[in-house]
């Protein structure tokens, strides 16, 4: 695990959000000038093991307070509303959209970050796109992770970055993009309580910090099959480079996506393999931490037979998803597991 919520199982727990993940295509660029986008409402339970996360959009996904440092987590089950959407703008004669909302590919790693930015077709070459990520809703997480036997206070995790995209290059189906983010801990505490105890030095708890930066860049390609299905291979490389060493981490992900686009029904579903490596021992184990990380996920989509809509917009979707994943890594304490299930209607204009 990468200490924060939005490190693996962020990564991975709502694939089932919007569907198929990153190995998707950019949405194409409108014939016609003018507004587009989507509002996805939808409802679900999600029942969530980690040590690390305090709150989500005001759901609590652990308990505040923990007997030992050598525990692992307990389980917590939340009922979800969620309501992403995108706004966006087309100007035909240049072939650029402006955009603003939440992005598919933050919605599939349970990242409510929206971006500003800006698609540009470039005819053969492919499509551009460029993005400023803010933190629309800041998650919460423990100031210190590892107070004993009392309650933890929690404090908000903000990231503002920067994610670039080129898809369709020259005109085949391949897509690479990359994300920047800087992490900012509001009160980052790591450690502290296990000084005042003597059981680590300042130095030690140093290690522990998880502000910083954070890279990740990943590569597909698509295949279709009979116009109506796609299998994208992708693979993902992570690397957070985070104030405590302890928590600085390469990561490494298989994901394997399929999409079938039928009449009623649509499904999208992927599988995901991975794993993260950390560059130092961890003092609190003494030990290197690393993880394994495993998810399955699967939406199932059906177009409304009665045309209905919303303020115009194109027939609403009806969908159900649900996803599982797990993160097992060899210091119990950093395990987590998520299983989340979601439905809802999709509208597009």
């Amino acid at each position: 695990m990468k200490k924060t919520f939005f490190g693996t199982i962020a990564a991975l727990a709502v694939l089932l959000v919007l569907g198929a993940g990153s190995a998707m295509a950019l949405d194409p660029i409108p014939q016609e000038s003018g507004f587009s986008g989507f509002i996805r409402p939808g409802a679900g339970y999600l029942r969530f093991k980690s040590n690390m996360v305090a709150s989500f959009l005001g759901y609590d996904l652990s308990e505040e307070s923990i007997g030992s440092v050598n525990d692992k987590p307990d389980a917590e089950s939340v009922g979800l509303f969620l309501m992403p959407f995108s706004v966006e703008y087309t100007f035909a004669s240049t072939r650029t959209q402006l955009f603003l909302g939440t992005d598919l590919t933050d919605l599939i790693r349970f990242d409510m970050s929206q971006q500003f930015g800006v698609k540009q077709g470039i005819g053969s070459f492919g499509i551009l796109q460029g993005g400023l990520l803010f933190s629309g809703i800041p998650a919460k997480v423990w100031e210190d992770p590892y107070v004993e036997n009392r309650d933890r206070d929690d404090t908000d995790r903000d990231s503002m970055g920067a994610r670039l995209v080129w898809d369709r290059i020259f005109g085949s189906q391949l897509q690479v993009q990359y994300t920047y983010r800087n992490i900012d801990i509001d009160d980052e505490k790591s450690g502290q309580f296990l000084i005042g105890q003597g059981r680590l030095t300042s130095a030690q708890a140093k290690l522990l910090e998880r502000d910083g930066d954070r890279h990740v860049a990943d590569i597909s390609y698509r295949f279709t099959f009979d116009k109506q299905h796609i299998l994208s291979p992708a693979f993902i490389y992570g690397y957070n480079d985070l104030d405590g060493d302890a928590m600085k981490n390469d990561s490494y992900d298989l994901q394997l996506t399929y999409a079938y686009f039928g009449n009623p029904f649509a499904f999208t579903g992927n599988v995901s393999i991975g794993q993260a490596e950390y560059d130092d021992d961890n003092p609190i184990y003494n030990k290197d931490q690393e993880d394994d990380r495993y998810g399955i996920q699967g939406t199932l989509y059906y177009k409304n037979p009665w045309d209905w809509g919303l303020f115009g917009s194109k027939p609403m979707n009806f969908y159900i998803g649900a996803a599982y994943v797990k993160v097992d890594s060899n210091i119990d304490f950093y395990d987590q597991e998520a299983i989340m299930t979601t439905a809802g209607v999709f509208f597009k204009w």
